[in-house]
């Protein structure tokens, strides 16, 4: 007799994950570095561009998290040297779809609690679940945690509530 499976896994980073009221707008990767999918995109000048850990953006500039498009899969989707695949990136000039409302899975170090909140680690640019030490950190203010990961997954749902005032 089969298993009845009893939980499903949160998804790869950038996969959106909720669509009744998601919203979705296409910008400019106009930074000079890829943005892998799931990452934290901010407005810069010509388009969005990625967290700079040399020079950390405001949360006034938050835009979105970049978004799995389906059709760059073959190209983006190399192992890295552990075997396990890479999440895929949007290259830079190139036009990029941003999660800016709704729902979407991505890669937390730390997963923290659900309705908790996300913070991006200022060292690496890395997302987290917790706030880390004074100034370590920044908090994405209208990002909260819906679904956090489970065991063994390294992957969280958050959900972005409200549009920036970009």
């Amino acid at each position: 007799m089969g298993k009845v499976q009893k939980g499903f896994r949160s998804g790869s980073p950038g996969a959106v994950s909720r669509s009744v009221d998601d919203i979705v707008i296409s910008v400019k990767n106009a930074g000079n570095t890829d943005i892998p999918f799931g990452a934290p995109v901010f407005m810069g000048s010509g388009g969005a561009v990625p967290f700079n850990t040399a020079n950390p953006q405001e949360f006034t500039d938050f835009l979105g998290f970049a978004v799995r498009v389906a059709d760059k899969t073959p190209e983006t989707y190399p192992r890295d040297q552990s075997g396990e695949p890479q999440a895929g990136v949007w290259k830079a000039g190139d036009v990029m779809e941003v999660l800016v409302r709704g729902g979407i899975a991505v890669s937390l170090s730390n997963s923290g609690n659900n309705g908790g909140a996300v913070y991006i680690r200022k060292s690496d640019g890395g997302l987290t679940g917790a706030a880390g030490t004074a100034g370590s950190t920044m908090m994405l203010e209208n990002v909260r945690i819906r679904n956090k990961q489970g065991s063994g997954e390294t992957v969280s749902e958050v959900t972005v509530n409200a549009r920036n005032n970009i």
